[in-house]
Parts: C-alpha cells; sequence; structure tokens
C-alpha cells in the first residue's frame, strides 16, 4: 500500500502542502473529537471496521465535508508538529487510521499514521526543514523503531 500512496497525487499533494504550510486541517465536535469514519479496508480482530481519523491539507477541503453528520462540527487547524507528535503517534498507539484528503463522499486514502509521519519526515528532511521541528529527531527514533519491528515480523513470516 505505500507505493500506492507515495504515487498517488492525492496524498502527494497532502504531503507536499502540509509540509509547506506547516498545517493540518479537520473537523471537530463539541467534545473536540476528530470527524471520523468506518475503514474501508481494514477491520480489527473481530471484523468491524478499524476508526479513520479524517485530516486535511487545506480548510476548504475540510469546510467541503461539514454536511451530514459532520455539519455541526467545526473546523480547527493543528500545527503540523503537533500533528505529528501528539496525534500521529497516539493514533499509531491505539491502532486507529488516518483518513488523508477525504471528500464530502468520505472516499480518501487511508494511511496508517506511523506509515504517514514516516512520509512526512521524509518531506521534511526533502525540504530541508528539520531545524523547524525541535522533535524532528525523536519522532525519526519512533518510525525507525516502528521500521525494525517490522522488518522483524517479515523475517518470522
Amino acid at each position: 500500500m505505500k507505493q500506492e500512496q507515495l504515487n498517488d497525487p492525492i496524498y502527494q499533494q497532502f504531503i507536499t502542502q502540509v509540509v509547506q504550510n506547516q498545517m493540518v486541517f479537520t473537523l471537530q465536535d463539541e467534545d473536540e473529537s476528530f470527524a471520523e469514519c468506518p475503514s474501508e479496508s481494514y477491520s480489527d480482530d473481530l471484523g468491524e471496521p478499524d476508526t479513520v481519523y479524517c485530516f486535511w491539507h487545506c480548510a476548504d477541503a475540510a469546510r467541503a465535508c461539514q454536511q451530514e453528520e459532520w455539519a455541526n462540527y467545526t473546523l480547527t487547524e493543528i500545527q503540523l508538529a503537533d500533528f505529528m507528535y501528539e496525534n500521529l503517534i497516539s493514533m499509531d498507539t491505539a491502532h486507529h487510521l488516518v483518513g488523508v484528503s477525504f471528500d464530502a463522499d468520505l472516499f480518501g486514502i487511508e494511511v496508517e499514521p506511523i506509515e504517514l509521519l514516516a512520509d512526512l519526515l521524509d518531506e521534511i528532511k526533502k525540504c530541508n526543514l528539520i531545524d523547524e521541528f525541535p522533535d524532528f529527531d525523536e519522532l525519526q527514533n519512533y518510525r525507525h523503531q516502528w521500521e525494525k519491528i517490522v522488518w522483524q515480523q517479515q523475517i518470522i513470516h
């Protein structure tokens, strides 16, 4: 799935725009819960769809989804550093998915938070913006630990 994401122009636009603007957008309800929907691609051990939390690269794309069940949700901006360090890490720990640039029909890209984190870190490095992210090395370390675990699991299987 990773190579498919990198070749997807919508996903790539999300990565480049979010890094360039250092901002992510989401919709939140009155309890400050993120807009979510059930996964179309992933399910838990009981066969139930995994939870997908939705984020956008621009405010207009998020606003376009403020309808039906999300009509009363508020547009929220999240600094990229906070998004990576707080949201993506906690979503990874909780085994939730990230919905990238979903449209009004809830069609978008579902990605594991650690994969999105890795792509964002790569883009930050490519754009020579490492100095603007004080926790870059710590996030990179988290990524490498995850990659090591995945690599070890592949050897076992």
